[in-house]
């Protein structure tokens, strides 16, 4: 029996389909996943119990975000999603990038080659995270974020694009950006409209209000400029 034109597979144990959706051979598919209409897998993708690709997210009657209709959701070669992981349509991995249990991955985000997201993290739409960089569990990114390639995201950090909670006013700052090769420490907050420069280290509990220099080391609430990135944290 369908539900909301989704249809039952025998290719895994209550696995369903939405329309068009082909699964390549070498694909691992636990139970209870859900595919929906315009998933594309690579070869050798790994999708693990109660993950939900492809689900076009509701929005509130107060949203400014449209709603995604149609867009494709593409996994890359070799991705693995987590078990109860949820990849909105539009989203798109490349080779070898690897979504944890409990993950949130929103519409139009970019997850690139070889990058990884840990447990319970939430990736912001239209959000991009370059090659091989890695967010530890429990990260929050906000909509349009870019973590640049090489970057390490300590857990619980929390990566910002506005402060204000009135949708139509236009003092709300831009994303933040953080530049490739980045260290943040755990439980860092990078404020909206921040860029932090490439090579730089943040450490943890940070709060980061300003642009960080490339290559130096800020800590602190607010983080200030404490030495050289090569330094510890």
């Amino acid at each position: 029996m369908s539900v909301g034109g989704l249809q039952p597979s025998d290719l895994a144990p209550y696995l369903l389909l939405g329309p068009g959706v082909e699964v390549p051979d070498g694909t691992y598919l636990g139970a209870h996943v859900i595919l929906h209409e315009g998933t594309r897998l690579g070869p050798g993708c790994h999708i693990e119990h109660g993950a939900v690709i492809g689900r076009a997210s509701r929005v509130n009657a107060g949203s400014k975000n449209p709603t995604v209709i149609g867009a494709p959701t593409i996994l890359g070669p070799g991705t693995i999603v987590g078990c109860y992981s949820v990849v909105c349509s539009g989203a798109i991995t490349g080779e070898d990038a690897f979504i944890g249990d409990h993950v949130l991955v929103r519409e139009g985000a970019r997850i690139d080659a070889g990058a990884s997201v840990g447990h319970a993290g939430t990736v912001g739409r239209d959000t991009v995270i370059g090659a091989r960089t890695r967010l530890q569990g429990y990260c929050a990114l906000a909509t349009c974020i870019v973590i640049e390639e090489d970057c390490l995201i300590g857990p619980h950090v929390v990566v910002l694009a506005g402060t204000l909670m009135r949708p139509n006013d236009d003092r709300s700052l831009g994303p933040a950006v953080i530049r490739r090769g980045c260290q943040i420490g755990s439980a860092a907050q990078i404020m909206p409209g921040v860029v932090v420069g490439a090579g730089a280290i943040v450490g943890a509990a940070s709060v980061v209000t300003r642009d960080v220099p490339p290559g130096s080391l800020v800590r602190g609430a607010p983080a200030r400029v404490v030495g050289p990135g090569s330094r510890a944290t």
